[in-house]
């Protein structure tokens, strides 16, 4: 059952024997049937609804092959070695600085931050204009967003399990950081 109820076409197809072990490593993983599992990662690979920008997809591209990079050549996960989080870290700033626009000359603050700045006190609205401010600001956000996503509505039938709402879409990030252990974040 889970979450593709009413299925009723079948696909015969050979596949390699590590890929199945793969499948079925990330069935086990995810809670989800081995026939779940295919079906999500086929519906993800071939939905034609995917609409987030280019630019969007090739910066979560560049920080996937930065993680895989680091933790191939440290040997370790991202999320229980020190070292290999700060490296991952520079890597990401590092290539993400790389194909940003240049800092050839005057850095211009966008027209929405402007007008959003426009708005606060004196202090605040400069303080927003900083990039550097700006990007903790959302960090800060982002994480809290996260870390208060321990408890999210249950998927149910009506639900889309390939277009989560976004409390669900952050209660999967808080399950893939680790942030669901009895340990919780060291």
């Amino acid at each position: 059952m889970g979450p593709f109820k009413g299925k009723s076409a079948t696909i015969t197809t050979r596949i390699m024997p590590s890929t199945r072990v793969y499948l079925e490593e990330a069935a086990a993983a995810s809670g989800r049937s081995l026939s779940q599992e295919i079906e999500l990662r086929l519906r993800h690979s071939v939905r034609p609804d995917d609409k987030r920008a280019r630019h969007i997809k090739a910066a979560e591209e560049l920080i996937r092959l930065a993680a895989e990079e680091t933790e191939r050549l440290t040997g370790v996960s991202w999320l229980k070695d020190r070292f290999t989080a700060e490296v991952l870290r520079h890597a990401i700033d590092q290539v993400l600085s790389h194909f940003a626009p240049r800092p050839d000359g005057e850095r211009v603050v966008p027209a929405r931050i402007e007008k959003l700045a426009s708005v606060m006190p004196d202090d605040t609205g400069e303080i927003y204009k900083r990039p550097v401010s700006l990007g903790l600001m959302e960090a800060t956000r982002l994480i809290a967003l996260i870390e208060g996503a321990d408890k999210p509505s249950v998927p149910n039938e009506w639900d889309d399990p390939f277009n989560p709402d976004p409390t669900f879409r952050l209660w999967l990030l808080f399950q893939d950081l680790g942030l669901n252990t009895t340990e919780g974040r060291k």
